[in-house]
């Protein structure tokens, strides 16, 4: 008998970028095409058109094909099964020229039985994905399903699945611990079995659970019969004793692993991770982890990254927890979509708590089979504390209140563990139309929108926390606004027409609206914290053309951290630091008077000048340190003061022409799985190896061995220049370009060129 097997099928398809006839037929002619892997994401190749719509960065939508060829497979009775994780937008699957599936939603994922549409005639079966997302300049046209930047393609993974006729349904477990304490777990697995045959089948589910070190602590086993061409449900149990608690600090992972049994034999195995943990939610003192009391730092972000658009390799959603532990984030809030795979399991396995969100609020758009298969896909991961259902303060009448009371009942009968919560916008009176009153918990945006108080005044009883707060807009490594004169008209969201001139916008502006909106939720103990708007710059959104980026958040759209980056480590972490800014290269203010800004988590901060002390300050809690230090060229330098002792500096130093290229890796050992990638980062640096902070050379990106260049970019929001080429531009003295692996083992050499510089080079090896 077949056993279950899931095949990642990313190499090796070929696209089409527009329309085309007959392109759905098994025969049809592709070998034009062009040769892509998944990930693959086609608008962010661009280029840039101001004709394009603004709030997606001016970048193009508009159809395209695809086509996979498989092996031609054995008539055995097996069932095939195709996993797409997100396709954007409206595609349409053919298999062997058979139309087999539509799916409207850009940020679900879904799964097609495609056994009846085989050929088994020896010659290869071919996938055809068809994508009708129209090119659009409005939020409310069907090429887009928000108003940021959201991309086209099959856009994450594919996966080939085969299994037994007897078998565990798609996401058919849940693994629930209804009684949880530090001494004792009661563990419970519902498990959906699925037959597939003519004949009615006698079956043993036997599920094994495994701790975090490996080993098997229990086994159940049940005895069942399927009818013929149906499924049911199977509920087990099994006690837990002295279990180890997941937390975002210790994120330990328990293992299901169920096998169906059919005459002694094991025709399928399905493997489920769960944690074993408890939270809680309370309206006077916030968030408990595990019975303890934990403060919700987070961010909200969308799905993009610098380079890539929304083609995101499973690494890159790894790397963007990490950044987030490392600046003291315990919370990540999915805005506003059904997040990548990829992305949960990072949060479940580096411990980081998650605000689950679907996109589909409106009964126009039938969100509840959206938002059952957002629920089903993701209801094993203990990371995620509640399901996010709307994005608004609903509608001045019912129908978006009585919307969200459908989906509520849907999210509490599909996963009766977890709460439903909502982000309140200010476009709206929430309390008015009842839209308030439906979920478990709200959440505030806007910083709080200045109505929180008054609801915990009037609501003593509603759980709160401020699900966006700042909103703030700077440009990593600009201390200036920078305007360019251009008068653009956008058309917001809900439909607003506002005018704005594109600009770059200074960093203290940023800091400035972070500080206050988080010393606002600080000193409320009943809000459960809050995620910032947004974690990170995105594609979109912008504040007029030629800009394409956001300009939000702490961290560019490269994963480069922007000064107010610091203040969160200040506030989060424990690690001493001290960070000042701006850089101190300004040729012609000799003389002048400059800002210097400080945050630290040390007591105080000591300031030289060329070896002159300026002063020593006390630190500020919830704010930063500020001197008016007079620019002479030379060595600012920063202390960490600690119990009167340096326990930490930071030094800079007036830089002078670029000279040298430094090159360097967030990994220089990577899978040699033509999927894993490495973040390498190209500095600008003085002869004498100073950083030149405001450097915009042209660099050249040469890739030998078994790696390959998948995204360049700067970070610079005003950046028109090919993602997918081998050159660009440093901004402010930094470039990221994301190196892939192949699939062979080697050393892969990355070599950074530019005219008149001295060129860098790293090697990453891929390894087996």
């Amino acid at each position: 008998m077949v056993n279950r097997q899931r095949t990642k099928i990313s190499s090796e398809w070929m696209f089409y970028k527009g329309s085309v006839q007959s392109a759905n037929e098994r025969d049809f002619n592709d070998k034009d095409w062009q040769s892509v892997n998944l990930p693959h994401d086609y608008s962010i190749e661009g280029p840039p058109n101001q004709e394009n719509y603004s709030w997606g960065g001016y970048l193009p939508k508009g159809p395209g094909w695809y086509r996979k060829y498989l092996p031609s497979m054995p008539d055995d009775g097996r069932r095939v099964y195709l996993e797409f994780e997100g396709v954007f937008k409206n595609c349409t699957v053919w298999v062997n020229g058979t139309k087999v599936y539509s799916h409207p939603w850009g940020y679900t994922g879904f799964v097609i039985d495609i056994t009846n549409f085989l050929c088994h005639d020896g010659k290869p079966e071919v996938i055809s994905v068809f994508i009708d997302v129209a090119n659009t300049k409005f939020v409310h046209d069907p090429g887009n399903e928000g108003w940021w930047y959201e991309g086209c393609g099959i856009y994450r993974n594919v996966w080939l699945i085969s299994t037994n006729a007897v078998h565990i349904d798609k996401w058919g477990t849940f693994v629930t611990t209804p009684e949880v304490d530090k001494s004792h777990a009661l563990a419970n697995a519902k498990t959906t079995l699925r037959n597939d045959t003519d004949s009615e089948q006698h079956v043993t589910l036997q599920t094994a659970l495994i701790d975090p070190d490996g080993s098997k602590i229990a086994t159940i086993s049940s005895d069942c019969v399927i009818p013929a061409g149906s499924k049911i449900d199977v509920e087990q149990s099994a006690d837990i004793d002295n279990p180890t608690l997941w937390s975002v600090n210790n994120p330990v992972l328990y293992c299901a692993e169920s096998k169906v049994i059919v005459s002694g034999e094991v025709v399928d195995t399905y493997t489920t991770e769960f944690g074993i943990r408890w939270f809680e939610f309370t309206s006077d003192r916030g968030f408990f982890l595990n019975g303890e009391h934990m403060q919700l730092r987070g961010m909200d972000i969308h799905a993009d990254c610098g380079g890539l658009g929304m083609a995101l390799p499973d690494r890159v959603n790894y790397k963007t927890i990490e950044i987030m532990k490392q600046m003291g984030c315990n919370f990540l809030r999915s805005s506003h979509h059904d997040a990548a795979p990829s992305l949960m399991e990072a949060c479940d396995r580096l411990g980081m708590l998650v605000w689950a969100e679907t996109r589909y609020l409106e009964e126009a758009k039938t969100p509840v089979p959206a938002l059952t298969d957002l629920i089903h896909r993701n209801r094993n991961h203990p990371s995620i504390i509640c399901w996010g259902l709307a994005n608004t303060a609903g509608s001045e009448d019912d129908t978006l209140t009585n919307a969200l009371k459908v989906l509520n009942d849907v999210a509490h009968k599909q996963d009766p563990t977890r709460p439903t919560a909502f982000g309140c916008e200010g476009n709206t009176d929430a309390n008015a139309n009842g839209f308030a009153f439906v979920t478990d918990i709200m959440g505030y945006n806007g910083g709080g929108m200045g109505i929180d108080d008054r609801d915990h005044q009037l609501y003593p009883d509603r759980k709160m926390l401020i699900s966006e707060f700042s909103s703030g807009h700077g440009t990593r490594g600009v201390y200036e606004e920078i305007p360019s004169g251009t008068l653009n008209k956008l058309v917001l969201g809900d439909g607003r027409v506002v005018e704005s001139n594109s600009r770059y916008i200074s960093i203290y502006k940023l800091c400035e609206r972070f500080e206050k909106e988080w010393t606002h939720i600080a000193e409320r103990p009943w809000l459960a914290g809050g995620a910032m708007w947004s974690g990170i710059e995105y594609y979109g959104e912008t504040v007029g053309w030629p800009i394409i980026t956001s300009q939000f958040g702490v961290l560019d759209i490269c994963r480069f951290p922007k000064d107010t980056y610091y203040y969160f480590l200040q506030e989060w972490t424990k690690e001493p630091m001290v960070h000042v800014f701006p850089h101190w290269t300004w040729p012609g203010k000799e003389g002048q008077e400059i800002d210097v800004w400080g945050y630290t988590n040390c007591e105080s901060v000591r300031l030289s000048l060329n070896g002159n002390l300026i002063s020593e300050m006390q630190r500020k809690p919830l704010t930063h340190i500020e001197w008016k230090v007079p620019y002479e060229p030379g060595v600012l330098i920063a202390e960490g003061i600690v119990d009167g002792k340096v326990a930490c500096s930071q030094e800079i130093r007036t830089a002078g022409e670029p000279a040298q290229i430094h090159v360097s890796a967030d990994r220089t050992s990577i899978s040699a799985d033509g999927m894993d990638v490495s973040f390498v980062t190209i500095s600008i640096y003085d002869r004498d190896g100073n950083f030149v902070p405001t450097a915009d050379n042209l660099i050249d990106i040469q890739i030998t061995g078994p790696g390959r260049l998948i995204g360049l970019s700067s970070g610079d929001p005003r950046s028109h220049e090919d993602p997918k080429g081998s050159s660009a531009k440093t901004f402010n003295g930094l470039l990221l370009a994301i190196v892939q692996s192949t699939g062979e083992p080697g050393a892969i050499s990355v070599t950074a060129t530019s005219d008149r510089q001295e060129p860098g080079r790293i090697v990453v090896t891929a390894e087996p």
